[in-house]
């Protein structure tokens, strides 16, 4: 029996209940407050989807006054769907996106010690820049309480152009 294929689309106001049921903690609204910023425009908000199942979602930040632009985001997918093709295929889906925009790179900023984030980013045709950014993550623990920390991450980037 195959199995069906990913697809990936922005998000929609009906995919909420389903992302919402997956978060960590029920007033953390991370998809919801994704899908506001999509409204709001120059965010694009992807959900990578096998069936009716969400496999995972990146974002596309496209803000013109941010140092890195656009700016390939909280790629994550859920862990029982790893190595299954949904990161390629979110990161395919927002380059497209990008390059249609009449971007012709994109950005990313990852932990250098995430050693299983960095083989995954050159594997999608990511190149280390050399430079670092300071990045500020919020997480809510599973008390509710919003916690947040400075990271220095290094900056990769992707050509549009040598497709």
């Amino acid at each position: 029996m195959l199995e069906d294929p990913i697809t990936v689309r922005l998000c929609r106001a009906e995919d909420l209940p389903a992302l919402h049921a997956r978060e960590p903690h029920p007033s953390a609204r991370v998809a919801q407050k994704h899908f506001d910023r999509q409204a709001a425009g120059g965010y694009l908000y992807a959900i990578a989807w096998r069936g009716g199942e969400p496999l995972g979602s990146s974002v596309l930040d496209c803000d013109p006054s941010r140092d890195l632009c656009p700016e390939l985001k909280n790629l994550w997918i859920y862990p029982e769907y790893r190595r299954q093709g949904a990161a390629r295929a979110l990161t395919t889906f927002l380059e497209q996106e990008a390059s249609a925009l009449g971007f012709v790179e994109v950005f990313l900023k990852v932990d250098p010690e995430n050693e299983a984030a960095i083989p995954m980013y050159i594997g999608l045709d990511y190149s280390p820049t050399g430079d670092h950014g300071i990045t500020t993550y919020e997480w809510m623990d599973a008390d509710g309480v919003l916690h947040a920390t400075e990271q220095r991450d290094a900056i990769y980037r992707k050509s549009l152009l040598t497709r």
